[in-house]
């Protein structure tokens, strides 16, 4: 498919019209994107077998897509920063990727000043933040904070890791390295469970294996779901399919058991994203 044709369908699925190349435009594709494409890392499990033969584990833009539009899905961080890269510089945006230690994929958009772009992080982050400037980002889940100093720019995530973001860009070419990393199945982190995170009716909703939690103003809601119930939670709730649900979780239990000398994990295991 055209490059054209695949920015229109990335945009009827965010139910963002096309427009001038401003900081309004990019605010309403953070916003809509952030609240409905999935971040998960199934689609990073699917893609690793073809993606060490042939040494390129970013799926192609038709295939990212077609997944997100079909299929329900995003990717994890890097997978979803490429992909709206793509998509910015198609609509005319002066866009960089940026790299935040250790381990993570983001963005800089030029515009009247340069501005952080972030939508892979599973963070309250609906629109462009100035990149030069501290700010705090809250939701019933989290707080995210963003500190400019003389000597860098400190991301602190309460729950979560600290982080350090680099303001100047970086090649994709020189990311290969930490891309490779990330798809290691012996050390990379987002390979030891199964993780779905989007936004459900507003509320921040995670799947992590078995283990659904919902992080509402008043209380947080976390239980374990039998079969019938994650078939519910992914297709219907999530929306996503099921099928590609079933396949990445049978290339994960196989390889694991791999890795862990025959003994897989099941349902029972917990993570904060």
């Amino acid at each position: 498919m055209e490059a054209a044709a695949l920015v229109e369908r990335f945009l009827a699925y965010v139910e963002v019209p096309r427009g001038e190349a401003d900081l309004t435009l990019l605010n309403k594709l953070i916003d809509r994107f952030q609240r409905k494409v999935r971040w998960e890392n199934l689609t990073k499990i699917i893609d690793y077998e073809t993606g060490a033969a042939r040494k390129q584990f970013i799926p192609p833009i038709d295939v990212y897509v077609n997944r997100m539009v079909t299929q329900g899905y995003g990717g994890t961080c890097w997978t979803i920063a490429i992909g709206f890269h793509w998509l910015l510089r198609q609509l005319g945006y002066r866009v960089h990727y940026l790299y935040m230690d250790p381990g993570h994929l983001c963005l800089r958009v030029d515009l009247d000043q340069p501005y952080y772009v972030d939508l892979g992080y599973c963070a309250p982050l609906f629109q462009a933040y100035p990149l030069h400037q501290s700010f705090v980002a809250a939701d019933d889940r989290e707080t995210f904070t963003y500190t400019v100093a003389a000597d860098g720019i400190t991301i602190v995530r309460k729950p979560g890791p600290t982080k350090t973001l680099q303001p100047e860009p970086v090649k994709l070419e020189d990311m290969v390295p930490f891309i490779n990393r990330s798809n290691d199945w012996n050390t990379s982190p987002m390979l030891r469970e199964l993780l779905i995170f989007g936004y459900i009716g507003g509320i921040p909703t995670s799947l992590t294996n078995g283990t659904v939690k919902q992080h509402f103003p008043d209380r947080k809601i976390e239980r374990e779901l039998g079969p019938d119930e994650l078939k519910h939670w992914i297709t219907d709730k999530f929306g996503m399919d099921f099928a590609l649900y079933e396949q990445a979780s049978g290339i994960f239990r196989r390889r694991r058991a791999q890795l862990d000398g025959g003994a897989h994990r099941d349902g029972s295991a917990k993570s904060e994203e």
